[in-house]
C-alpha cells in the first residue's frame, strides 16, 4: 500500500501563507536611505516596480540589476524577478533565479531566504522532491521558524524518505514546531482566515499521522489522523490511512489471537487445571473481539475514503471490497453502505 505522502499538499497553503509586499522607492536597503542615483537608473527601477504583467515584470527586472549592479535597490530588483516568474509560474526561471541570488554578496539575507521560499514552491509544483527539500533547507538557515517551509518540508521529507527513521524524526520535529507557530494565528483569525488555518492544522496533524503510519507506531498514527478529520471531515487521505492503521491492528491482533489460540490448545492437551485454561479462553476471545472491532472501524474509514472520491478512493475501494467480503462472505450492501457513508460526510 501507499506509505508515502502527496508531493502537492502543502501547495495551496504554502501559497495561502506566503505574503509579501512588492518593494517600492524609498524603503530601507541594508539599513541605509536607498538612493537612486541616476536618471537612468530610476527610469529602469520604476518600469520594473510598475510593471503589472508577471513575465514583462521579470524581464524588466532582470536589465535593472544587469545595467545597475551597484544599485541600493539591488535586493529589490531581485525579489521582483523572482515574484515575476513565480506570478508567471515559470518555475524553472524562478528557481534559476534563486540560484542567481544565492551567490551575489550585496544581495540581503531576507532576499535571498524569499528567493529560496519561492523557488522551493517551484519545486513543489515541478515535482521535484530533491529540490523542494534543498531549497527549504536553505530557507530554514535563513528563518529557522519559517511556516511555510515547516509545512512543506514536514510533508515532503516521508515522500523521499517513507522508511528513514531519522528523516522521519527530522519531519515530525518541523510539523510539530508549525503546528506550534500556527496556534497564534488560529486564535487571532477572523472567521473568513480561520477555515484555512483550520485546514493547514489538520494538514500537519495528517502529516503526523502518515510519519507514525510509517513508522508502525499504529495507536498514534490514528490519534493524529482523528484530529486531522476534525479539522477537514472530508480529508480523504486521513480516512485511508485510518483504514490501514486499523487493518495494521487487526494483523497484530490476529497473531496475538494465534499465539492464544495455541497457549489454550497446549493448555488442554497437557490437562492443565479449569481455571487456567479458561483464563486462556478469554484471551483469546478478547484478541477475536479486538480483530473484529478492528476491521469493523477499517471497514468504515475506507468506505469514507472511497464516498469522498479523492487520488486514494480507487485503492480504499479495493481494500474496502476485501475486508467486506472478508467479514460478510459476499459483496451484498456493500455499494449502499458506501452511499450511507456519502450522506454521513454531505457528499
Amino acid at each position: 500500500m501507499r506509505r508515502t505522502g502527496y508531493l502537492g499538499t502543502s501547495l495551496v497553503l504554502t501559497v495561502m501563507l506566503a505574503a509579501s509586499a512588492l518593494p517600492g522607492l524609498g524603503q530601507a536597503a541594508q539599513g541605509k536611505a536607498p538612493q537612486l542615483r541616476t536618471q537612468p537608473e530610476y527610469n529602469s527601477y520604476t518600469a520594473c516596480y510598475n510593471e503589472k504583467d508577471p513575465a514583462k515584470k521579470a524581464d524588466l527586472c532582470e536589465k535593472f540589476v544587469t545595467d545597475f549592479k551597484d544599485s541600493d535597490y539591488l535586493s529589490q530588483g531581485y525579489t521582483m524577478i523572482v515574484q515575476g516568474y513565480t506570478g508567471s509560474k515559470n518555475w524553472a526561471k524562478v528557481m534559476e533565479a534563486a540560484d542567481r541570488i544565492g551567490a551575489v554578496s550585496a544581495v540581503d539575507t531576507k532576499t535571498k531566504g524569499f528567493a529560496y521560499a519561492n523557488a522551493m514552491v517551484a519545486a513543489q509544483n515541478a515535482n521535484n522532491v530533491d529540490k523542494v527539500l534543498a531549497y527549504g533547507e536553505k530557507v530554514l538557515t535563513v528563518d529557522p521558524n519559517d511556516l511555510n517551509t515547516l509545512i512543506t518540508m514536514s510533508a515532503t521529507i516521508p515522500v523521499k524518505y517513507p522508511n528513514d527513521k531519522t528523516q522521519l524524526d527530522k519531519a515530525a520535529d518541523m510539523a510539530t514546531k508549525a503546528i506550534a507557530g500556527l496556534q497564534p494565528m488560529l486564535a487571532k483569525a477572523s472567521a473568513a482566515e480561520k477555515p484555512q488555518l483550520t485546514q493547514i492544522d489538520g494538514t500537519l496533524h495528517g502529516t503526523l499521522g502518515l510519519i507514525a503510519f510509517n513508522q508502525q507506531n499504529y495507536k498514534k498514527s490514528i490519534a493524529e489522523y482523528e484530529t486531522a478529520i476534525k479539522d477537514n471531515a472530508k480529508d480523504d487521505a486521513a480516512h485511508f490511512y485510518l483504514g490501514y492503521n486499523y487493518i495494521s491492528l487487526m494483523a497484530q491482533a490476529s497473531k496475538d489471537y494465534q499465539a492464544a489460540l495455541k497457549a489454550e490448545n497446549d493448555a488442554k492437551a497437557a490437562k492443565a487445571d479449569q481455571p487456567t485454561i479458561d483464563d486462556l479462553a478469554a484471551k483469546r476471545t478478547a484478541f477475536e473481539d479486538e480483530i473484529r472491532k478492528n476491521r469493523d472501524k477499517a471497514i468504515d474509514e475506507l468506505a469514507l475514503a472511497t464516498a469522498i472520491g479523492g487520488p486514494v478512493a480507487q485503492q480504499a475501494k479495493t481494500e474496502l471490497t476485501k475486508q467486506w467480503t472478508a467479514k460478510n462472505d459476499n459483496t451484498t450492501g456493500l455499494e449502499e453502505f458506501i452511499t450511507q457513508k456519502k450522506g454521513q460526510i454531505g457528499g
